[in-house]
């Protein structure tokens, strides 16, 4: 597949940096709905109800898709909304519409414009260099956030994944130890060799109360009320997982401990980066040729 032609949609600045590296590589690029940005001079901007934004072969998504499942995610307050509805609207069966994680709720109506779908969140070069930015903002957050050093603190991970292995690998060297939770063999077998500890149900009542912060990366429901009421008093917990997250909103209240939902970690902490992955990502994939 061949693309030579970018619409990109709303979204953070890595829209914008997206946009600056694919135009670099020589796409014509249009950006609709995105934030205020000192673009290239051959970079068109344009409303999302205007034609010149649908002439584009490949339509950009931001990452997330949406945050109310009802419009497009846009951070550019001088923009209206767009709604998805009116979205799907204008998506014609000769676009290819790239978009990073597509909700469930929005497959359906997507699959019924006809377009192509390119959903680039499972390519392997995203997901590796996406991971690697996560564990990079994730540190920063920690360190921000606890009142304790890194290096007296033992970690509960939760997940051993893309996130989860880079987010051990950054963190081993300075803290006590990572314990983790993880019911792939095969990832726990990485994990150990990677130096961190897995646990099982008959570790829990030992480890969890030695345990000050909780890292949260899989997006369902792993440890209820009652683990966590068994993790040590002052234990943070961070969830970096997507919707709908590892723990409730007002786990907090529930539980007292400081409850701190982070994601998209990539777009706060290292747009340009952030960007420009997204830029490789959807070069690679479309196998552009200049």
């Amino acid at each position: 597949m061949e693309a030579t032609s970018i619409t990109i949609l709303g979204g953070d600045l890595r829209q914008c940096y997206a946009a600056e590296y694919l135009q670099s590589k020589g796409y014509k690029v249009t950006c609709c709905q995105t934030p205020d940005f000192p673009y290239h001079s051959d970079i068109v901007k344009a409303d999302y109800l205007e034609n010149t934004a649908w002439q584009s072969d490949l339509i950009l998504a931001p990452t997330p898709l949406t945050r109310d499942e009802i419009n497009l995610f846009q951070t550019e307050v001088n923009c209206p909304p767009c709604p998805l509805h009116d979205l799907w609207e204008q998506l014609k069966a000769e676009h290819t519409f790239a978009v990073c994680n597509l909700p469930k709720k929005q497959q359906t109506p997507l699959e019924n414009t006809g377009c192509q779908i390119l959903t680039f969140g499972n390519f392997p070069f995203f997901q590796k260099e996406n991971a690697r930015l996560t564990a990079e903002g994730l540190l920063a957050e920690v360190i921000r956030c606890t009142p304790f050093a890194l290096s007296s603190a033992n970690i509960l991970l939760l997940g051993y994944g893309c996130c989860g292995s880079c987010i051990a690998k950054l963190f081993l060297p300075l803290c006590r130890n990572i314990y983790l939770i993880e019911q792939d063999p095969l990832k726990e077998n990485a994990a150990r060799k990677d130096g961190a500890s897995p646990i099982h149900k008959n570790d829990f009542s030992k480890v969890l109360p030695q345990c000050h912060i909780l890292i949260n990366t899989i997006p369902a429901p792993i440890l209820g009320m009652a683990r966590l009421s068994e993790m040590h008093s002052s234990c943070h917990i961070f969830d970096i997982a997507s919707a709908p997250f590892g723990f409730p909103a007002d786990t907090t209240e529930k539980c007292l401990l400081p409850y701190y939902r982070i994601p998209g970690i990539p777009g706060r902490f290292s747009p340009v980066t952030a960007g420009r992955i997204i830029g490789q990502t959807i070069e690679r994939m479309t196998e552009h040729a200049l």
